[in-house]
């Protein structure tokens, strides 16, 4: 094969060559109205959103690990109960019209929450927009993607807006140098599986296995991603949510150290089915000496258990910078399996199927 299988994934492939594009671009987003640092008595971020709107907050709280604000990401209508006036809540939605990010907008309003919104348009925008003294800053962002290809945006946009808050420093110049990073590790990972540029993909100084060499071990498995440090729980989310759409295939993901307290027993197959699934464990790249031995001990206990098992570690010398590395790996493996399998990863037909049937108001 020399070229993509569907055009879908060619036009997928190039957004995600597009990420450290989009990232970079990020600090030239408009922001609707003056933002106000936040108060000494905030301690706690909300941020609501779903699919690859809410995915951005997962992928920060790395870079926010040293700080007193804490953030959590609500992937659901309404609030916790716990959410008081007091809190900050972030309202996140590529479209504008998610009705869950809707719903715990209207909770958060109705608490009296101070809000700021992430979004391209639709009725978010234009509350956010209103100018009767119930508006509220919107980070606004460039419209026309799949919303999980809006993500070097969405991302760059939350960086800037904590801060904008007080949060943390001015990103720009760590932004920089990750996008820099970025682009070159894209080296030979955006060709189709071709036998003359095999050889290209063995090339780099990390000893990851290359995301199209990974795709061509994964055709016709389903992956079972395992994460290992914070740095890598939000990437795993990500990777499955791109496996989900990009490639149409199901993914099974289980955080360490919890998986060493269930997930690791349950994988006793028959001899038959387990050609049928491959081990994934990402790893963050400052693992702590006692999380490493349980990766270690893992592997072994479960190496007759999977037809193959990988390891991927992060790469940077930053909790941003290595975030995204396993990021960006995970969204060229999507294009690589989708191509190799022949799908297109452009639509995602029974999520519109599904929004179809929301809208109408009643049961299928």
């Amino acid at each position: 094969m020399s070229a993509w299988s569907t055009d879908g994934t060619q036009e997928m492939m190039s957004l995600v060559a597009a990420f450290p594009d989009h990232l970079a671009a990020s600090a030239g987003l408009n922001q609707l109205g003056e933002i106000a640092p936040l108060s000494a008595s905030c301690r706690r971020i909300l941020f609501c959103g779903m699919g690859g709107s809410a995915i951005a907050g997962e992928l920060v709280q790395p870079v926010l690990q040293d700080q007193r604000i804490s953030l959590t990401v609500w992937r659901d209508y309404g609030l916790p109960h716990w959410v008081g006036e007091e809190d900050l809540v972030v309202a996140a939605s590529y479209s504008g019209n998610t009705e869950e990010t809707l719903s715990a907008l209207a909770a958060a309003r109705s608490i009296g929450c101070r809000v700021l919104g992430l979004s391209s348009g639709g009725i978010l925008k234009a509350m956010g927009g209103k100018e009767d003294g119930t508006g509220f800053p919107v980070v606004e962002l460039p419209g026309g993607f799949p919303p999980r290809a809006s993500l070097g945006y969405g991302l760059g946009g939350l960086l800037h807006l904590l801060a904008a808050l007080g949060v943390i420093r001015e990103p720009d110049e760590e932004i920089d140098r990750v996008c820099r990073r970025l682009r070159d590790d894209l080296t030979g990972s955006l060709l189709p599986w071709n036998v003359k540029n095999s050889q290209a993909w063995q090339a780099g100084e990390d000893t990851n296995i290359s995301a199209p060499e990974l795709a061509l071990d994964l055709q016709e498995k389903i992956p079972v991603i395992y994460t290992a440090g914070p740095e890598a729980h939000g990437p795993g989310s990500r990777w499955k949510a791109q496996l989900n759409e990009n490639a149409k295939i199901p993914a099974c993901l289980v955080a360490f150290p919890e998986l060493n307290h269930n997930d690791l027993v349950g994988w006793s197959l028959p001899e038959d089915l387990r050609t049928r699934f491959a081990l994934i464990i990402l790893e963050s790249g400052n693992l702590d000496s006692r999380a490493r031995i349980r990766v270690d001990a893992t592997m072994k206990l479960l190496a007759d258990e999977f037809s193959s098992s990988y390891r991927i570690v992060a790469k940077g010398d930053t909790p941003l910078s290595r975030v995204l590395s396993l990021v960006q790996y995970g969204d060229l493996l999507s294009c690589h399996l989708a191509h190799l399998a022949g799908v297109d990863s452009m639509p995602v037909d029974r999520i519109e199927s599904l929004k179809k049937i929301l809208s109408l108001g009643q049961n299928p």
